[in-house]
Parts: structure tokens; C-alpha cells; sequence
């Protein structure tokens, strides 16, 4: 998620694009790329609660019935598509325009001794590089959310779950993301809504790192994350302008297995904690950072489960 949020560029013929409807009597409409979608459901800030669902291979978004039902959606306050001008608008190619809007999945993995998989995208992809995101890509036509968290799972790091070895499983955020994520950077090229789902499964993290082969196209390391450093992340949440470094009662460094520059073998190389809690540059080059999709996913996965600490 700041992007897939973040994702893999998919061809047109197999992407699960986003529809909008304001209501549930009424017939979705593609949504348009340049259309914010907090906007569209007039948003007073930067989060709204919606309901989300699967449909003839669409990703219907409306305004839930009960708001107990609806998913939290949410953008940064940098939002480039709600900022987005006229102007500017006539400057993006035809062929981005008639993109639509990407459906994203992105699973945050949980072993069953209480560790969080993320991985760090690899350096040389376009969108997104070198930030900590949860395993994820585009959903493709004809699978479930879960069914393709659980395909980019296996395509990103090697681990082969199916749906029946899931102990636990639910969309618990949505993030409107968009690549570049502010206009500071450029005019947007991708535009997805990602779908966050949380995972249990039964097996250790120390049984599952030894299933872990991370794929060097897209991976550039991965980290298991204890539930305390999640707990931490994710009492920051999600602002950005959040200037405060590492907590003092976090390890200054974290393990993680990384793939070596020249000869692309995993090796445990231990990183920074404090890059886990970087928050976004405003100009210039991008830092190594945990998305902010991710943080927002974090923020919320904490508030649905406030015992489990």
C-alpha cells in the first residue's frame, strides 16, 4: 500500500477492477481512475466505513446498511487522486485514465507463536521500492480475496498455504492507494483500493521461515515481526507526520532474511529496528519505511484485537 498498495502491474483482461455504488438498490459503476472514493461517498475526513464485496468479478464498494457491517476505509491526508486539479487531470496519458481503479490483496500472516511476516519490496521494482508491506499483488478474475493473498503469498515467499489450513481469516482494513503517493512526486499512475486480511495459521514461524523462499523478482527480504513490535507500530498508527523515532523498550536491531546483492542466497542479516518507524519524506527520494497502508491495516488489526497482547 503509503501502496499494493504496491502491486504488480497485471494485463487489463484478468484484473478485478473496483465499482461504486451509493446505495445497495443501485447498479455499480466502473469506478473512474482519477475518482477519489472517499470522496465519492462524501467523506467528511480521511476515513469512511463501507461495505465490500465480491460480485460477477467485481469489487463492489457501497454504503454499508448497518456501519457494524462496513470495512474502514481509508486515505492519507496526501491522498494525490482527492488533491488532484483539472489541470492536472489533462496531463495524465489516456491509457492511465482508462485504467480504472486496482483491486489489491495484501495478508498479514500470522504464525501460531504470535509472529508477523512483512516483506521489504525489492529495490528495482517501480512502485514502492524498498518498503515493508505485507506479502500481496492484484487480485485476479475468478478467486476470492483470500485466494489471492494466498497465491501472492506463495508467488512472493515460497509459502504454500490453502484456504482449509487457515485457522483464521478476515478483511480487517481497506486503503486507497495511490502510486506516486503524493503529487509533491508526480502525477498518479496506479490507483488501487487494497484489501488488508489477517491470517492465523497453525504452524511457528520457525517452521515456516525454513518453508521460506523468497522470490528475488520482486523480494528483497522478509522479517517475522513479534507481536509486541507489532503492537508498537501499530500504537503510532498511521499519521505521518508522527516525528518520533524508536520506542526505548524496542531492540535497536531485528533478524531478517535478506537476498544477497551478487549471488541471490538468503542470508540472516540483522536491520535497523528504527526503519520499521521512519514515516514518509514529503520530497525527494523515498525512504525505507513500513507502507502506510500497512500501518493504517496495523492500526486497525490492533484495535480488533485488543486482548491478544
Amino acid at each position: 500500500m503509503g501502496k499494493r498498495p504496491d502491486f504488480k502491474m497485471a494485463t487489463s483482461h484478468c484484473r478485478l477492477l473496483v465499482f461504486l455504488r451509493k446505495n445497495a438498490d443501485a447498479i455499480p459503476q466502473k469506478a473512474n481512475f482519477t475518482q477519489c472514493i472517499l470522496d465519492y461517498f462524501g467523506a467528511c475526513g480521511s476515513t469512511m466505513s463501507l461495505s465490500c464485496s465480491l460480485d460477477d468479478n467485481k469489487l463492489i464498494m457501497s454504503q454499508p446498511v448497518d456501519k457494524a457491517d462496513g470495512i474502514v476505509l481509508k486515505h492519507p491526508p496526501f491522498c494525490p487522486l482527492h488533491n488532484l486539479l483539472p489541470d492536472q487531470v489533462a496531463d495524465i496519458p489516456d491509457s492511465t485514465l482508462h485504467r480504472g481503479i486496482d483491486v489489491g490483496v495484501a495478508t498479514l500472516l500470522w504464525s501460531s507463536d504470535r509472529k508477523l511476516l512483512l516483506t521489504r519490496r525489492a529495490t528495482h521494482l517501480k512502485t514502492f521500492p524498498g518498503v515493508w508491506v505485507p506479502p500481496g499483488g492484484h487480485a485476479e478474475l475468478n478467486e476470492t480475496l483470500t485466494e489471492a493473498g494466498l497465491r501472492e503469498l506463495k508467488e512472493e515467499t515460497g509459502l504454500e498455504l490453502k484456504v482449509a489450513d487457515c485457522q483464521q481469516t478476515q478483511t480487517i482494513a481497506l486503503w486507497e492507494s495511490a502510486y506516486p503517493p503524493m503529487l509533491s512526486h508526480g502525477l498518479p499512475v496506479r490507483h488501487h483500493v487494497v484489501t488488508y486480511q489477517t491470517v492465523q495459521v497453525s504452524e511457528d514461524h520457525h517452521a515456516l521461515q525454513q518453508q521460506l523462499r523468497l522470490q528475488v523478482s520482486e523480494v528483497g527480504a522478509a522479517v517475522w515481526l513479534s507481536e509486541g513490535m507489532v503492537r508498537a507500530i501499530g500504537c503510532r498508527g498511521s499519521d505521518e507526520n508522527d516525528g518520533r523515532g524508536l520506542p526505548d523498550d524496542l531492540p535497536k536491531f531485528i533478524r531478517a532474511t535478506a537476498i544477497h546483492p551478487s549471488t541471490h542466497e538468503q542470508v540472516q542479516h540483522d536491520i535497523p529496528t528504527s526503519v520499521l518507524f521512519e514515516t514518509a519524506p514529503s520530497t525527494g527520494k523515498d525512504a525505507e519505511r513500513i507502507s502506510t497502508g500497512t500501518k493504517f491495516a496495523i492500526e486497525q488489526w490492533c484495535h480488533l484485537y485488543p486482548g491478544e497482547s
